[in-house]
């Protein structure tokens, strides 16, 4: 009969599913080799380039050798500064949020997330700003990649290359990029008939081709997201890393006597820890902490050049 038909009254919440947007491809943390120190401040020593100066020396018989000036030292600075965000778990909490969500596990996971994309962001507005980055060219129109048929980026990418050597002696090893530029520059036809793939190619390029036509032994891609709309506002999400290309001198280990873009100097250990505290007041409350001590210092911006707008 009409109406007999049994309807759930309340929508029960699935437990063993659920919806978020969780970001993925940090690259941070592999772009500039890592240095632990223990110390919140302390100097890098540099070379001068006075062992690049062509001398006279014809010498012979009892001449003496020409004495010259070799050792020019200098230092730079780095200075770590804390990051760190928390936030409270009541007991109201902890009893009325049910699976699939997780009061104490949610908590822990977005203050992780927030101060990951911090650090994310931080590094990847430094490198592609022209101002930090003084080498550099900023596309536009039929010049950008996005433009199949008229845009050269064989040959921005010898120009970012030869800019590198000029300036310190040293062709770059590495290429950063966003997912969107790197998925489509991969069927570009200039890097297809570059590498003999012409049409034969129809999935583009892997990272290790990629590399190869770019002239470096490394191509770091970034995928992180971020939220970019204020709180209220409607959301808006968007790449971390743009729509640039940069290139760099970024060895994967630090030593002496190298030249790198920069160096990440980490203290006390291991990024982002986890502290969780039990709260007196109010009661039955506990404080998550995230913690990161860190700088990501640019020490030879020389040894990277930006191509800005690489992709409309």
């Amino acid at each position: 009969m009409p109406g007999s038909q049994q309807v759930a009254q309340v929508d029960k919440l699935l437990t063993n599913i659920s919806n978020k947007i969780v970001p993925e491809g940090y690259i941070s943390e592999q772009i500039l080799p890592l240095v632990n120190v223990v110390q919140s401040t302390g100097l890098i020593g540099a070379y001068g380039t006075s062992h690049l100066r062509i001398e006279t020396t014809l010498t012979g018989g009892k001449n003496k050798y020409p004495r010259v000036d070799t050792r020019t030292y200098s230092t730079q600075q780095y200075n770590i500064a804390e990051h760190g965000l928390s936030d409270i778990i009541t007991r109201a909490d902890y009893a009325n949020v049910e699976s699939p969500f997780d009061a104490e596990a949610d908590t822990t996971d977005e203050l992780v997330t927030k101060l990951w994309l911090g650090k994310e962001k931080g590094l990847a507005d430094s490198l592609t700003s022209t101002s930090v980055l003084t080498q550099n060219t900023t596309l536009s129109g039929t010049d950008q990649y996005s433009d199949y048929s008229a845009s050269d980026p064989l040959g921005d990418f010898a120009t970012a290359r030869l800019t590198i050597q000029a300036a310190v002696g040293m062709m770059p090893d590495t290429a950063i990029m966003s997912w969107a530029v790197f998925d489509k520059i991969r069927t570009h036809p200039d890097f297809l008939v570059n590498l003999g793939y012409n049409y034969h190619k129809p999935g583009g390029l892997t990272l290790g081709e990629l590399a190869s036509a770019m002239g470096v032994k490394r191509v770091l891609v970034g995928s992180a997201v971020y939220e970019t709309a204020k709180e209220g506002q409607t959301s808006s999400i968007d790449a971390v890393w743009g729509k640039h290309i940069i290139f760099a001198v970024a060895p994967t280990a630090a030593k002496k006597r190298q030249i790198s873009l920069g160096y990440r100097f980490q203290q006390f250990g291991a990024p982002r820890k986890v502290y969780k505290n039990v709260l007196g007041n109010p009661p039955g409350a506990k404080e998550i902490l995230v913690g990161d001590a860190y700088e990501q210092l640019l020490s030879s911006v020389k040894a990277g050049y930006l191509i800005k707008n690489a992709i409309a």
